[in-house]
């Protein structure tokens, strides 16, 4: 797998924590959206726009993109953690989860907080990173 795919699944993996904040306030910005002042003032007639329904809003929300693709990526990474053991799961929680990260791979070894030696904790890892990949869509033979 290149290295810049790992690095793209692993900020993926950094985020997860925020992906609810980060719908939220998508859906915000798509329910209240900002109007643009208009700077041309005086001449011309006025225009009534319509303003936008709750319908619309609805609409708008389920076929955003962006949310769409959060709430994929939420679903993905909660699949692959649903499926590994503990020791995957400490890997994960400490080295992308946390916002201060106080171990190491190797430091989660040196420490007893996993039952594997260094060659199976980064096997885990890697294990773990190439089937998020693989589920997002951004796995490369």
């Amino acid at each position: 797998m290149k290295r810049s795919t790992i690095r793209k699944v692993e900020g993926i993996l950094r985020d997860y924590p925020k992906i609810d904040k980060y719908i939220e306030e998508r859906e915000q910005e798509l329910r209240y959206p900002t109007a643009t002042r208009d700077e041309n003032v005086g001449g011309g007639r006025a225009q009534f726009k319509y303003p936008e329904t709750t319908l619309n809003t609805i609409i708008t929300i389920d076929d955003d993109r962006r949310i769409n693709a959060l709430k994929h990526q939420r679903k993905v990474i909660d699949d692959c953690l649903d499926e590994v053991g503990h020791d995957t799961e400490v890997i994960v929680t400490e080295l992308y989860f946390r916002k201060h990260p106080r171990y190491t791979l190797v430091g989660l070894v040196d420490n007893n907080l996993l039952s594997v030696g260094k060659a199976r904790a980064y096997e885990l890892r890697n294990a773990f990173v190439s089937e998020c990949a693989k589920r997002l869509g951004l796995y490369d033979l």
